[in-house]
This record gives structure tokens, C-alpha cells and sequence, in this order.
């Protein structure tokens, strides 16, 4: 039972919510920083063919534990699985950087993610259960201001550390910072009451759960990929996940204590909201993905031009967060997310239409009004599931967030590959014959190699109808928010529901 003791000093609070910050912008960074260290990677440890996985295998492992880290901290309590996840996410970044092979460097990746499984999910549920509802709108601008600058500034900074350093450091420097986090939030994080109660834990519908989210990701990651949807390697993975997912779902109806929770779907706020977070992963990491695309391959941009156009966006993510702390307070979470979904949409029609001479301040525009829309509802979406949920799943409800977002993404990017894909097939063959196969033709684009003036223009034109299409996808995914968000109900955040769903740093230790 978790017993509620007097509220810590402004001082302490701070310093632990410092502590979380530099937890997520550790977690953040890492996906960002290794980006423009992989070339030289690759080249030392000679694993080109292998070179995707250094994302791939993080983004998997952290995703499949985060449901099931939630529901632990429930039931053991936070603090101890916030510093498990943080000494395993500091290991891996040790081996990480001692590896020796591309194999070694994928394996212990998967290490790194499954610590930051743990981490990201425990450290948003102490963020938004800790955040004082006086001080709630500046606590969520510098949330997203951490996301924020740790997403631009990852591949500079990964750049500068391979270049005057060496690439290996781009793992090392999370060991210090970790350890010192860790030292601070011993102190600052009290260790909860046991409970009289021996808690149950569902070892069945965790493995279960665990199974079926990496098999169903790595499937739509390697169908999206061009691996053919219907080869036996993404038909088995996507099978297989099916398959654990409904033996999950089974386990979990009569399962006392499940890892995930199924009752709380039955509350519309919590429901709905997961269903627009889920929607909001595609348009967020189809955007950051194919935006830059049609920068590079059909406008003719070069890496600069890119940075140009996703910066505003990652700040105008944190401009939508900082606008959401006064949104929450005149509006109930539905019209939140339906003004949030709006704006986005406003963009990604836009982009639908993006002609070859589309100006750099209008497309840049366009990212702002994704990114204002992302921002408002990537905290939105928190803050309603972390007041809606009751105190004993609330961990486990917090993570969803995450897990849904992370799962949308790998969902939405694959979708959008295939719809993209499909429409280059279709539309390179009558303009660009002669120049190879599709993919061929846009590797060429991409890095400037010779190609005569009309085949050159008709691939231009052929991505930009291809991104189009994408963006159409992206559109509809947005217009689909917006159901979601009439389906979350009238439920709203009040003094009162802060004041109750809120528990001291002591309290959820």
C-alpha cells in the first residue's frame, strides 16, 4: 500500500524533476546522435548490410518493454525500476562502446533498449504524477523542450563527437551523465512502502506481449522496407505476432493482476486518447522520415536544406506543448486533440499539393503546423491518460503512451513506404526508362550522379507524386483523429482531477 508523506521542498522538486529531464533527454538523444556517426561505423566495423539494425533492434526492444515496465513499477514501485532501467541503459552504452563487430554493436544495442524500455515509460509516469498543477505549463515546456533539443541537436552532436573524438564516445558520454543521475535520484527518490500484499505478476501475457510487438514491428519494419509483404520472413514474423496477440488478449481477461489492463480501455478518455496517439506516431515519424525526402531527392536539397525544415519543426513541437498547459484548462481533452489533429492536418494537406516550387518559408511553414499539432498532442495525450488512469495502474497507463506513439510510428512509416513504393513503380518505368529500377533512380537522385536532364526531371516528379500519396495517408490518419477524439468524451482536466491523480515523489518512489 503506498503510504502519501508531506510534499517535498521546491528545492528537492526541482532537482528531481532535473533528474528526469536529463533521463529523457539521455533516452532521446541516443535514437538522434549515432545517425551521422553510422557512416564511419560502418566503415571500421565493415557491416554495411547490417547497418540499419543499429536503429532497428533499439527501437524494438525499448518499445516491447514499455507496457510491461509500467505495470512493474505499479506493482513494485517506480523508483526501482527507473534505476534498473537506468543502469541497464548505461551498460549497454558501455558495451556499445567497446564493441568490436557490427553483430556485437546490434547486440548490445538491443541491451541499451531494453534499458531504455524501462527508463522512458517509469520517467514519464514520475514527470507527469510529480508535475505541481500551478507550475504544470512550464514543467511541460521544458519537457518538450528537452525532446526538442535533444532531436535537433543529435546528429550535430553526434557529428562533432566522431569527427574531433571518435564514434565510440557518442556511447560513452551517457556513462557519466547516467552516473550521476543515478547517485542524485537515490537520494531524491525514496524507496515505496511495501505492500502487505504479495503482488501477482502475469509472466504469461508479459512474454506474450513481448513476443507479439516484436514480431508485428520487425514484420511492418521489414515489409516497409521492401522485403515483399507476402515472402515467408514478413509473413511468419506478422503470423506469429497475430497469433501471441490474440493468446495475450485471452490471458489477460482472466488474468488477476494483467500486464496490460483491458478495463482501462473502457474508459472513453483513456481509449480514445490511445487511439490518437497511435495516429499522431504515424504523422509524426512519416513526416520526420519523407519531408526530408522530398527536400533532398525532388527539390534538390542537400543536408542543410533539411535541418532547415525539421528544426522549426522540433521547436514548433515545443511551441504546441507550451500552447497545450492553457488549452487543457478552457477545453475538456476532446477538443484538445480534435484542434490538435486540425492544425496537423492543415500541413499534410499542404504537403499533398507541395509543387517542385514550393518556397523554403512555405514548406517550413507546413512543418510548423504538423509540429504545433504533434506538440499539443503528444502532451495532451499524456497528461489525459495520467489523470484518467486510477493510481494503481497509473504506471502501466502512462507507458501505453509511449508504447502506442512507438508502435503507430513503425505502423504509419511502413504503411507510407508501401503506398510510396507502389506509386514510384507506377510512375518512374514511362518517364525514367533506362536508368534502372526505381530504387536505383532515387539512390542516384539523392546522390547527385549523372543522369540526363528528362530523366533526372521525371524522377523529381515521379517522388514528388509519390510523397503525395504518402501524405494523403498521413491526411487520412489525421482526419481518423479526429473520431478519436470525438470518442474520448467530455471529460476534461480540473484542479480537482490534478489534486487527486497527483502523488508525491515519496509515494510513487
Amino acid at each position: 500500500m503506498q503510504m502519501k508523506a508531506a510534499l517535498p521542498g521546491k528545492s528537492r522538486l526541482n532537482w528531481t524533476m532535473a533528474g528526469l529531464f536529463v533521463s529523457i533527454f539521455l533516452t532521446q538523444l541516443d535514437q538522434t546522435i549515432v545517425s551521422t556517426a553510422l557512416p564511419t561505423i560502418v566503415k571500421e566495423l565493415h557491416g554495411l548490410p547490417l547497418m540499419s539494425w543499429v536503429f532497428t533492434i533499439y527501437m524494438l526492444t525499448s518499445t516491447m518493454m514499455m507496457p510491461i515496465a509500467g505495470k512493474l513499477s505499479d506493482l513494485y514501485g517506480r523508483k526501482r525500476f527507473y534505476m534498473l532501467g537506468l543502469v541497464v541503459f548505461i551498460l549497454g552504452s558501455a558495451l556499445c562502446g567497446i564493441a568490436q563487430s557490427m553483430p556485437q554493436l546490434i547486440f548490445y544495442r538491443a541491451v541499451q533498449g531494453l534499458g531504455a524500455g524501462f527508463l522512458i515509460p517509469v520517467t514519464y509516469t514520475l514527470v507527469f504524477t510529480n508535475m505541481p498543477k500551478e507550475r504544470a505549463g512550464i514543467y511541460q515546456t521544458l519537457y518538450m523542450g528537452v525532446f526538442a533539443v535533444s532531436s535537433v541537436s543529435g546528429p550535430a552532436l553526434g557529428a562533432w563527437i566522431t569527427e574531433h573524438l571518435d564514434w565510440r564516445y557518442n556511447f560513452y558520454m551517457n556513462i557519466p551523465l547516467g552516473i550521476l543521475v543515478f547517485v542524485a535520484m537515490v537520494r531524491l527518490l525514496p524507496v515505496t512502502p511495501k505492500s502487505d500484499v504479495k503482488p501477482s505478476v502475469d509472466k504469461s501475457g508479459a512474454l506474450l506481449l513481448a513476443v507479439s510487438t516484436f514480431s508485428i514491428l520487425l514484420g511492418l519494419k521489414l515489409g516497409g522496407e521492401g522485403e515483399g509483404w507476402l515472402s515467408w520472413q514478413v509473413a511468419g514474423l506478422l503470423g506469429l505476432g497475430l497469433s501471441c496477440l490474440v493468446a495475450f488478449l485471452r490471458v489477460e481477461v482472466v488474468s488477476p493482476e494483467p500486464i496490460l489492463p483491458l478495463a482501462m480501455f473502457r474508459n472513453r478518455a483513456i481509449s480514445g486518447t490511445l487511439a490518437a496517439t497511435f495516429l499522431q506516431g504515424a504523422i509524426m515519424y512519416g513526416s520526420l522520415i519523407y519531408i526530408p525526402l522530398f527536400v533532398q531527392g525532388s527539390l534538390g536539397g542537400d543536408a542543410s536544406d533539411t535541418g532547415g525544415v525539421l528544426t522549426p519543426f522540433m521547436f514548433s513541437v515545443m511551441v504546441g506543448a507550451a500552447v497545450s498547459g492553457s488549452l487543457i484548462k478552457w477545453w475538456s481533452w476532446r477538443v484538445c486533440i480534435f484542434v490538435a489533429m486540425l492544425i496537423s492536418a492543415g500541413g499534410l494537406l499542404g504537403m499533398t499539393a507541395a509543387s517542385l516550387n514550393i518556397g523554403p518559408w512555405h514548406i517550413r511553414f507546413l512543418m510548423i503546423l504538423i509540429g504545433v499539432g504533434v506538440g499539443i498532442m503528444m502532451t495532451v495525450g499524456q497528461m489525459a491518460v495520467t489523470f484518467s488512469a486510477d493510481e494503481r495502474i497509473k504506471g502501466v497507463a502512462t507507458s501505453s503512451v509511449g508504447f502506442f506513439r512507438s508502435v503507430g510510428g513503425v505502423f504509419g512509416t511502413a504503411v507510407m513506404a508501401a503506398v510510396i513504393n507502389m506509386r514510384l513503380v507506377r510512375e518512374l518505368p514511362a518517364g525514367a526508362a533506362g536508368e534502372g529500377s526505381a530504387d536505383q533512380q532515387i539512390q542516384r537522385l539523392l546522390e547527385g550522379s549523372s543522369m540526363n536532364g528528362q530523366s533526372a526531371a521525371a524522377t523529381k516528379e515521379a517522388l514528388a507524386a509519390a510523397v503525395h500519396a504518402g501524405f494523403w495517408f498521413l491526411a487520412a490518419a489525421a482526419a481518423l483523429g479526429l473520431v478519436a477524439a470525438w470518442w474520448t468524451g467530455r471529460s476534461r482536466f480540473t484542479d480537482t482531477t490534478a489534486e487527486e491523480s497527483r502523488v508525491d515523489i515519496v509515494s510513487v518512489g
